[in-house]
C-alpha cells in the first residue's frame, strides 16, 4: 500500500470523514497527504469522543479497521497503524478502547509502553 491507498481505505471506512480531509489535504497534496499526520488529526480525534461518549458502533468500525491495517502484511500500513493511532490511543488512556481492539492490535496495545 501507499498514501493514497490508505487515504482511500480511510475515507472508504469513515465516510463521515469525507469534507474534512478534503479540507485538511485540499492546501497539501490531496489524496497523497501524508497519512501518519492524516490518520492522527482526523481519526483520533472521532476515536476519542468515540471514547468519552461510548459509542459502540463506531468504536467497533475502528477497532476492525486498526486490525485490518495491522494484519495486512504491509509495513507501511502497520506502522500507521502502530505510530498513526495505537499510540494515540494509548496515550489517550481510556482503556475502554481494549475491548473493540483485535488480537494483534491489543497485543500492540498492551506491550506498547508510552
Amino acid at each position: 500500500m501507499n498514501t493514497t491507498d490508505l487515504n482511500k481505505l480511510l475515507l472508504e471506512t469513515f465516510p463521515e470523514l469525507a469534507g474534512q480531509f478534503e479540507e485538511y489535504t485540499s492546501w497539501q497534496d490531496g489524496m497523497e497527504t501524508g497519512c501518519f499526520l492524516t490518520y492522527e488529526d482526523l481519526l483520533l480525534p472521532l476515536a476519542r469522543q468515540a471514547l468519552d461518549e461510548h459509542d459502540e458502533a463506531f468504536l467497533d468500525r475502528l477497532g476492525a479497521f486498526i486490525e485490518r491495517l495491522m494484519t495486512s502484511g504491509d509495513a507501511l500500513a502497520v506502522n500507521v497503524a502502530t505510530v498513526g493511532l495505537i499510540e494515540g490511543l494509548k496515550a489517550y488512556g481510556n482503556t475502554l478502547i481494549r475491548a473493540f481492539l483485535g488480537p494483534v492490535s491489543l497485543e500492540e496495545f498492551d506491550t506498547l509502553v508510552y
